[in-house]
């Protein structure tokens, strides 16, 4: 019998013997020989099952007793051939792991890749978090929309989120298929895409580990792009180690190849402070900041009985590049007479307006936005600000090209006489 041919996929092999009309799948096998096996055999009209079942591969009475039941489908193939080339070619390829590949000369583009500029980098996890109620997941609904039917996304004015077209999941713990339905087609109403397109949904409750397998398959049988996990909190599952239960986490995000946005809540000690903290963490172990490669947190403006909110996503970490500085974004909900949600917009706004959310710009960006009104004293600046007189003439004395010293008042140098 000869070797069959091999297609790897996502979690998966696919070994076709194309001269005895014969496929098998080997999924969840592990250098210890264990592998769940589909077989499948063309019957003249078309491929069918005959068998599915898990496999001790370096076992022969498992391999004896897997060959007996193929022989009731099919006794004119040599199952112990079969099994034995499976048995070869399955422990060797689990036990290879990703090969080793030489690095060091000029890559093609030495710019990060996007799935969203300048928020999600290419095939690396993206972490967004806040309190609930933040409204974290209307906004990773409509970056998964500017993604799926690429739309460009917030005003020019304000800079564009630029999606790279491609297909998305998203995987929800904690709401209903119901629930993001509506939400989804206002958003498309809000950005004015009329088609019946839509994107994958798929309603969680098993751990994100635990459930990776069937995860894996549906990422690589529908070319996803973007995978969203809504939330890390729900989808890390529980162990004694947080530690150790974000590893797990973060492991299993890593196999599936390709850029991911995951949602995440802080703690309730964390949220605690959340009047007064200038940022708060992620909910549980320091493994969740070391391993997301950017974390964003989101900043919160609402009013009771307003139809809109305001919001800052604010970069707290990159591993690679520059943080982006806070963005605004304003997001509107219109609703019918009948209390129908008809349309939610979402269009970039100014922070420095906000009260509550221009606390999250630099000193710096604070110091442009009050003085663009008029020169004043460091000490009405310290109470304008909140921020210690010793800090705000750190500020000034550092960005000379920007601020100019007018007597007893600081100025912006634009502004200069």
């Amino acid at each position: 019998m000869n070797r069959p041919q091999e297609a790897p996929g996502l979690g998966f092999i696919n070994y076709t013997w194309t001269e005895l009309g014969v496929r098998v799948v080997a999924e969840d096998y592990t250098a210890e020989g264990h592998a769940r096996l589909s077989f499948f055999a063309n019957n003249g009209t078309g491929e069918v099952m005959l068998d599915r079942n898990n496999v001790n591969l370096l076992s022969a009475g498992g391999k004896n007793t897997q060959a007996k039941r193929l022989e009731k489908y099919r006794d004119d193939i040599s199952w112990d051939d079969v099994l034995t080339w499976l048995a070869q070619l399955t422990v060797d390829s689990a036990g290879q792991g990703e090969p080793a590949v030489p690095i060091g000369k000029k890559h093609e583009n030495m710019k990060l890749e996007y799935q969203l500029s300048p928020i999600l980098e290419r095939n690396q996890p993206t972490t967004i978090y806040s309190p609930g109620g933040f409204f974290k997941s209307y906004l990773a609904e409509y970056i998964a929309c500017l993604v799926q039917f690429n739309h460009t996304g917030l005003a020019p004015s304000r800079g564009c989120w630029v999606p790279t077209l491609g297909n998305v999941l998203y995987l929800d713990w904690e709401s209903s298929k119901e629930d993001h339905a509506r939400r989804v087609w206002a958003l498309k109403q809000g950005l004015g895409i009329g088609t019946e397109g839509t994107f994958l949904y798929r309603f969680c409750h098993r751990p994100l580990a635990a459930d990776i397998l069937s995860i894996q398959r549906l990422v690589h049988d529908r070319d996803i792009s973007l995978l969203i996990v809504d939330s890390q909190m729900a989808a890390s599952g529980q162990g004694p180690d947080p530690s150790q239960v974000s590893t797990q986490f973060y492991n299993a995000l890593r196999s599936l190849k390709c850029t991911t946005l995951t949602l995440d809540h802080v703690s309730k000690a964390e949220w605690g402070k959340l009047a007064d903290a200038d940022s708060l963490g992620p909910h549980g172990s320091v493994v969740k900041f070391n391993r997301s490669r950017s974390q964003f947190e989101i900043k919160k403006s609402q009013t009771p009985g307003d139809d809109y909110i305001e919001i800052a996503l604010v970069h707290r970490k990159h591993n690679e590049g520059k943080l982006l500085k806070p963005v605004g974004i304003r997001i509107d909900f219109e609703h019918n007479a009948d209390d129908e949600l008809e349309r939610v917009t979402l269009k970039a706004c100014d922070i420095s307006d906000n009260p509550d959310l221009s606390k999250v710009q630099t000193v710096k960006d604070r110091l442009i936005s009050v003085l663009a009104g008029g020169s004043m004293s460091v000490t009405d600046l310290e109470q304008d600000l909140g921020k210690p007189a010793g800090t705000i003439r750190t500020c000034l004395n550092r960005y000379k090209d920007t601020f100019v010293k007018l007597g007893d008042e600081w100025g912006l140098r634009a502004y200069e006489a």
